[in-house]
């Protein structure tokens, strides 16, 4: 028996058969095959991109996990109702059977003759299942309208993106218009402009000369007070100077001391360090002679494999070469003479064909770089918009997938508490259906119209045995 509470979750080939999984499923209005795994691969398709593969496999798995969740749910509450009543009948019927002195089979008699308060048990049950349906349908609306409510807000803001979008388009191309306008523009006023500058420059360098005169005159002046003031400032200066040598060679002679300190210090160490540093280079020595050993032995090997090889080839290079020379020098005796005389000629042609191609090829290249770059730009558009409604798409038939599933899951649910309703009110007309004479000789556990036929049935039962009749 595989249950809720054992069965592989990842399992693609699991199944569930455990009664009470199975009823519980039942209760849930769950479908035991909803509840087994599928992988990503059973949502693949032909045309399906792998985004849209994975929104499939994510809203299933999530779907197949929540009704997982109810039916274990469902399942554990199934097994407490069963540990409850199973004790409260032991704990009641052993109870009852102490206090009135009968057996717990006339006692469950009894019981199962007090058919109007079951009755009653029965309507008000009927009357919480009642409120209960109205409850769980009312929710399910409200969760219908607010999912019909989010997709005309999607619906709309799709919109608006496409309307943005076109006006976005608009808006750029009136910019590149005025654009390219000002750009007109500004060449007219800069071309104007050149011609002003380059008259006001003409007057401007007169001015400048004769500005220059005067400014030369002034410069000869400010330059002999700054050589003067320069002259005290050098005075001052070497005065200050003076004493700063005086105080740099005290802290010299100072710093000269701690120096003379650190460096035996550092003496000390270095000797240490040159100790451990021989020993180690001693042994990368040893191991430095054993590889260069090994090496030196594969060089020798490769050079001879090597040298040969190369004898081989310089020889046939030789004989090659000797007979494309001889080739070459009957074709450079016939051809030497044409050559001569159509060299300047081709040389123009090809220089004033190749300027032509140039020219032509780099404004043919300019052209196609702007298609190609306008073509890949509308090229990403549409395959960003294609994107966005494969995806609003395949999130619109996962909405109604969803909702299939929770109707046909509720319908199954409704179902299932219309079948225990009625299996509760045939169990509980059993007893009416089987009354009979506690004198027709029925065995102990029969059902019983009152209690006064039970009570009469087992005094008569106690005397019978008492005389040892029956």
């Amino acid at each position: 028996m595989t249950s809720l509470a054992n069965f592989d979750e990842n399992n693609p080939r699991a199944s569930i058969s455990s009664p009470r999984s199975l009823q519980a499923c039942k209760q849930e209005g769950v479908l035991p095959q909803e509840l087994i795994f599928k992988p990503m691969e059973a949502f693949q398709e032909k045309n399906l991109s792998p985004r849209l593969v994975k929104l499939r496999y994510d809203f299933f798995e999530a779907k197949r996990r929540d009704l997982l969740a109810a039916a274990r749910r469902a399942r554990d509450a199934l097994l407490a109702d069963e540990k409850r009543e199973k004790e409260s009948n032991d704990q009641a019927l052993a109870l009852v059977a102490k206090e009135s002195g009968l057996s717990k089979g006339a006692v469950l008699a009894l019981n199962s003759d007090t058919l109007k308060m079951e009755r009653q048990k029965l309507l008000r049950a009927q009357e919480t299942e009642r409120n209960w349906l109205k409850n769980a349908l009312q929710c399910e609306l409200n969760q219908l309208k607010q999912l019909e409510s989010a997709n005309q807000f999607l619906s709309e803001e799709s919109k608006n993106q496409e309307d943005a979008l076109r006006e976005h388009s608009r808006k750029m191309k009136e910019l590149n218009d005025k654009r390219a306008a000002e750009e007109e523009r500004k060449q007219l006023e800069m071309e104007a402009r050149q011609k002003l500058e380059k008259q006001l420059a003409k007057e401007e360098f007169h001015k400048q000369q004769l500005e220059i005169k005067k400014q030369q005159k002034l410069d000869a002046l400010k330059q002999k007070e700054a050589y003067e003031r320069q002259v005290k400032e050098a005075e001052r200066k070497k005065e200050m100077e003076r004493e700063k040598a005086e105080k740099r060679e005290q802290e010299y002679r100072e710093l000269q001391a701690r120096k003379d300190e650190m460096k035996a210090q550092d003496q000390r160490r270095t000797d240490i360090m040159a100790q451990k540093q021989e020993q180690f280079q001693e042994y990368l020595r040893e191991r430095k002679e054993q590889r260069d050993m090994r090496i030196y032995n594969s060089i020798l090997a490769n050079q001879e494999l090597e040298q040969k090889r190369r004898d081989d080839f310089e020889k046939k290079q030789q004989e090659d070469f000797a007979r494309e020379e001889r080739l070459l020098q009957v074709q450079a005796k016939r051809s030497e003479e044409t050559a001569k005389k159509q060299f300047r000629t081709l040389m123009k042609r090809q220089m004033i064909k190749e300027e032509a191609i140039r020219k032509a090829e780099e404004r043919r290249t300019a052209i196609l770089d702007q298609q190609e770059e306008t073509e890949y730009r509308l090229m990403e558009h549409e395959a960003k918009k294609e994107r966005y409604l494969d995806f609003k798409r395949e999130l619109d038939g996962l909405r109604s997938k969803n909702k299939e599933i929770n109707v046909e899951r509720q319908r199954r649910r409704e179902e299932h508490e219309r079948e225990t309703i009625a299996d509760a009110v045939k169990k509980k007309d059993e007893p009416a259906r089987c009354r009979r004479d506690p004198n027709s000789g029925a065995k102990r556990g029969a059902c019983w119209t009152s209690t006064t036929e039970l009570l009469s049935y087992e005094t008569g039962r106690w005397n019978a045995r008492c005389d040892g009749g029956w």
